[in-house]
């Protein structure tokens, strides 16, 4: 609304100018002969829109088309100023009587537009209620009116009329369909990525417009009913599909590429020795599929990342769009995804895991993932028992540690090579432990101790033949590195129920964290793209007054990197 208000007014702005700007009566400067306003391309005429184009034969045929669709008798009464998009007669097309009105209103708008006014991606909107564009260069911002595009035909001419403007275009407005009607039609071959889009509609009885118009046998109302269809997934976002003030890009898959993508996550997960939820990975096809901006090409070409409404992560230089054949639609534009990949950041949301599954280790294990340098077994123990800041909602977690003892105390130092373990519950109602293999790619790692142990250690990272130290940290009285506290993130889901408001437990900023951050780590796998287990590596050189160490957790999460 406040882009028509400044078109009006710089069309008024215009006039004065023009006025202030010549000697002669003002009945002069509409005579029927050109004039220059931006430049010579402009015709300025003393009549009505209707009064020049009944003479204009050139443009008869469209003329003849509007008029029949009662564009000019809707004018007259209306008695405001306007622009008309039309074409001439070798340019005209047959209109199809079941779309002539709504073809008809596409070539009008209630706004006199100025093409001093107009602006490279101006959207207007005409009388059927949908917008169209405007496309500028530099030489259309410079004044020639022939680079000017309206939904991509070329202006040829305009004409300032008594009553707003006239642009004569090469080809007459094809409107594109909003987001919304373009996911509906969408054909078989796109069912599962419509039937997800629609499957969110929500049908909610409308109780204020829907009358009264009895009473049944139980005494309760009976009512005409009105019905109407909200989409929550869409509304949280302000994000509506039919709204022709929406300007968004969706990126519409295919059946077999949706089909193509989950199958390969699956064997992606199998390799891992994972398992993903299948509604997580469908959630988050739908959630990366819709943007609150229309991306150009470039846009694409330019933007190694972009991020849908629910700050989904597309990575352009992964993906495959088709880009050769953008979708037009009226409040937006669409891409075809030729192939998708599930990011790996989806596939896994972090992996950790505790240092006590020593305890479920056999000896062999033991002696193989927890390799020991004057570093003495002592127990693993359960420091804070089992808890949950919303029983029945999240599960418990405690607080179980490993604890080792010095073999020489008076020697300063040890070294823990720590292969990070899993434990997988068997038939038997024990566990069996094995290495986790991990994906290449970036990762934050975190982990915990216990506070106040009082002593220094160095985090490394062995991967394969490669040793690399990543942090030197204190375990005095700061609660950092105090079991999974610290600056890391939350358990999945559990950060949108804090910030929802949904969690009221006093120790609720504790529950399942990452840990203490140590930094971005870079793990190769196998060398050969395949997961491969990996050691991490507690060092330390001086004991200080510590008398023990104490071993909590580890945590991964994958980075926007690892895609």
């Amino acid at each position: 609304m406040k882009k028509n208000k400044f078109l009006s007014l710089g069309v008024m702005a215009l006039t004065a100018v023009l006025f202030v700007a010549c000697n002669e009566s003002w009945s002069d400067h509409y005579d029927r002969v050109d004039m220059e306003i931006e430049n010579d391309q402009v015709l300025i005429v003393n009549e009505t829109s209707a009064d020049y184009l009944d003479q204009a034969d050139d443009l008869s045929q469209m003329y003849a088309f509007l008029k029949s669709e009662g564009v000019f008798d809707t004018l007259a009464i209306k008695d405001q100023l306007h622009t008309l998009f039309l074409v001439k007669n070798e340019h005209f097309s047959e209109v199809d009587p079941d779309k002539s009105s709504f073809i008809a209103k596409s070539h009008v708008t209630d706004i006199a537009i100025s093409p001093s006014n107009l602006y490279d991606g101006e959207r207007i909107l005409m009388w059927h209620g949908k917008y169209i564009s405007v496309s500028m260069d530099s030489l259309a911002a410079a004044g020639h009116i022939d680079h000017i595009q309206i939904n991509e035909s070329p202006v040829t001419e305009v004409i300032k009329t008594k009553d707003g403007y006239i642009y004569v275009l090469e080809s007459m407005i094809e409107t594109p369909l909003s987001m919304y009607d373009i996911i509906n039609d969408l054909g078989e071959e796109y069912s599962l990525f419509k039937d997800m889009v629609m499957s969110e509609n929500v049908l909610e009885f409308d109780r204020p417009n829907s009358k009264p118009i009895g009473v049944d046998n139980t005494g309760n109302t009976v009512y005409d009913s009105v019905f109407i269809i909200t989409n929550p997934f869409f509304d949280a976002k302000r994000f509506d599909l039919t709204s022709e003030s929406l300007t968004a890009t969706v990126l519409i898959p295919t059946n077999e590429v949706l089909e193509q993508a989950m199958a390969d996550a699956k064997t992606k997960l199998a390799e891992w020795e994972m398992s993903r939820d299948t509604n997580i990975m469908k959630k988050w096809i739908l959630e990366v599929a819709f943007f609150n901006k229309k991306y150009s090409v470039a846009d694409l070409e330019e933007n190694e990342d972009i991020f849908s409404i629910y700050g989904r992560q597309w990575r352009t230089t992964v993906q495959q769009l088709d880009t050769e054949n953008p979708i037009r639609m009226s409040n937006g534009i669409g891409y075809r995804v030729n192939w998708m990949k599930i990011p790996n950041n989806v596939l896994m949301y972090r992996l950790k895991d505790y240092f006590y599954y020593y305890e479920n280790c056999s000896e062999t294990q033991k002696a193989e993932y927890f390799v020991g340098n004057n570093l003495l077994f002592k127990e693993c123990v359960t420091d804070v028992p089992a808890w949950s800041p919303l029983a029945g909602v999240w599960p418990d977690v405690e607080n179980r540690v490993l604890v080792y003892e010095f073999i020489d105390p008076v020697i300063d130092g040890f070294t823990l090579d720590f292969t990070p373990v899993k434990r997988v519950a068997n038939e038997d109602g024990g566990f069996e432990v094995k290495p986790w293999k991990i994906p290449p790619g970036e990762y934050s790692l975190g982990m915990g101790f216990k506070q106040s142990l009082n002593l220094e250690v160095d985090i490394s990272i062995i991967d394969g033949s490669e040793v690399t130290s990543y942090a030197t940290t204190t375990l005095g009285s700061a609660t950092t590195f105090h079991y999974d506290r610290g600056s890391g993130s939350y358990a999945e889901g559990y950060k949108e129920a804090l910030d929802a408001g949904l969690i009221s437990h006093s120790k609720k900023g504790n529950y399942d964290r990452d840990g203490g951050q140590i930094g971005t780590v870079e793990l190769k796998g196998d060398g050969n793209g395949n997961p491969a287990p990996f050691v991490i590596r507690i060092n330390n050189v001086t004991f200080g007054s510590a008398t023990k160490m104490v071993f909590h957790h580890w945590c991964l999460r994958p980075t926007s990197n690892n895609y």
